[in-house]
């Protein structure tokens, strides 16, 4: 089987390769699944930038976590019918033409969903769903960098129907599709978004901020905060997090967190199959938060995906091997 891994710390590029290595029976609690699509994501760019996100990772390592296919093997003590179709958030190396994952992580794809479709929906719904727990914002407001993006649809879509005011910027067209989702939309090519927030609310601000960009849009989070508000970070994609001064929320008796998906907010990985399967519901229902895909590749042009994904291309990049 061929596989995609990367090489060391640096540009995609340089150092995203393809390599062989045999097929292997799956084990107790495993299945063979032969992948019909992988989703990459922005914390593989972080690995392969360095720093904090590659600590602990031995190079190479296998790229991948989140995909849809159809089982080719069950092993023992596993109940799943050789090609059935599945769909899971965390299984390591799933950029591959085959991978072998844990039975307790892989969820039934729905007839309505095909697996182009499931395979963009696990990481970016458990997240948003893990978001939503951080702060109680029922009857109160919130504002979503980045709601057009695979993670801001879901989480728009979510607070908006647990009863929360949601503010979601995005940028020309994708404006729209927050609107479809429930939200008052913010064009942040067409004006500034903190004074548009502060003339909607009078001049209070919002109860919460969700930021995936990190220090670049830090004071426009507190300036939008209402007192006792409370930032919620969740990602760092123009590659650096600010620094914290606890001075600057002293006055408002403002709150600052990193969200990081762990154990903070969730019960064991026992529960990520369960919010996998709740998020693909939920996509039936709600078609909006599915999103676009931002390209799909071949696995010979690994490399291009992820210099793609690097280069903030809209939408979930997508490799068939």
């Amino acid at each position: 089987m061929r596989f995609a891994q990367a090489m060391g710390p640096g540009r995609p590029e340089d150092v995203v390769e393809v390599s062989t290595r045999e097929v292997t029976a799956p084990g107790p609690g495993e299945v063979l699944v032969r992948v019909q699509v992988a989703a990459l994501n922005h914390s593989e760019i972080l690995a392969l930038r360095g720093g904090r996100y590659a600590e602990g990772l031995p190079f190479p390592f296998p790229l991948g976590y989140e995909g849809a296919g159809t089982v080719v093997e069950a092993g023992p003590g596993v109940d799943l019918a050789s090609g059935a179709r599945v769909c899971w958030g965390i299984a390591v190396g799933s950029c591959a033409e085959y991978v072998t994952a844990p039975a307790s992580m892989l969820v039934p794809i729905p007839e309505a969903l095909d697996a182009a479709q499931a395979a963009r929906l696990p990481s970016a719904g458990v997240t948003a769903r893990l978001l939503t727990r951080v702060w109680p914002l029922a009857g109160k407001s919130a504002l979503i960098w980045g709601a057009a993006g695979s993670v801001g649809r879901h989480l728009t879509a979510l607070l908006v129907t647990g009863g929360t005011m949601v503010y979601g910027v995005a940028s020309g067209d994708r404006a729209g599709a927050v609107e479809s989702l429930g939200a008052h939309p913010i064009d942040r090519a067409r004006v500034d978004v903190v004074d548009e927030v502060m003339k909607r609310t009078g001049g209070r601000g919002v109860d919460a901020v969700f930021d995936p960009v990190g220090a670049p849009t830090y004071r426009e989070d507190l300036a939008m905060l209402a007192p006792r508000g409370c930032l919620i970070s969740h990602g760092e994609l123009a590659g650096e997090l600010p620094a914290i001064d606890l001075m600057d929320l002293m006055d408002r008796g403002l709150f600052v967190t990193k969200f990081g998906g762990g154990g903070a907010f969730i019960d064991g990985l026992g529960e990520i199959a369960g919010l996998v399967g709740d998020t693909l519901a939920f996509a039936v229902d709600n078609p909006g938060v599915i999103g676009a895909d931002g390209g799909r590749f071949p696995l010979d042009r690994v490399g291009d995906a992820y210099t793609a994904l690097a280069a903030g291309v809209g939408g979930k990049v997508l490799v068939l091997p």
